[in-house]
């Protein structure tokens, strides 16, 4: 990861675009529902403001990296709003960002609190090779998915 070009804060920039980019791709295209998919697809990433001396579950990759975490978002959103195309929208910005981090060698505790070991996934999607291709995959599927406003829903999700 040191290797990213402008180091890290450029890094976590990236990282950061990327999962917005991801959720809002998944959100837009699936349920029309694009900045709900983008808010989902950082906010694991709150825990960056948490300071590291606090350590695990609370510090980075901790327990909002996890599958509970994921869980708990799509409960409470479904719970709250009963609206399908927001709770698909949350469910898969969130589990994007996690698919995503765990590629990289730091992976995610997907089954805490079952066990606290990392899953990992062969890549790293933050390099700037990945990031590049997941960009313009992205880009490629909303061009390809249409320029109208967000209208286009799966049937039957709302």
């Amino acid at each position: 990861m040191s290797g990213f070009p402008g180091g890290h804060a450029a890094l976590l920039v990236s990282a950061l675009l990327t999962h917005a980019l991801v959720g809002y791709t998944l959100g837009r295209v699936v349920v029309g529902r694009p900045w709900v998919g983008a808010l989902a697809g950082v906010v694991a990433d709150l825990d960056l403001l948490v300071p590291r001396a606090w350590g695990w579950p609370l510090a980075h990759r901790g327990i909002t990296h996890t599958g509970l975490a994921l869980l708990v978002a799509v409960g409470l959103v479904l719970a709250v709003t009963r609206r399908r195309d927001l709770t698909v929208a949350v469910g898969l910005g969130y589990a994007s960002q996690l698919v995503l981090d765990a590629t990289t060698p730091l992976g995610v505790a997907l089954w805490y609190p079952l066990s606290r070991a990392a899953v990992t996934v062969p890549g790293n999607a933050h390099a700037p090779a990945p990031t590049v291709v997941i960009w313009v995959a992205c880009v490629g599927l909303l061009a390809v998915h249409g320029r109208g406003l967000d209208t286009d829903r799966v049937p039957g999700l709302r």
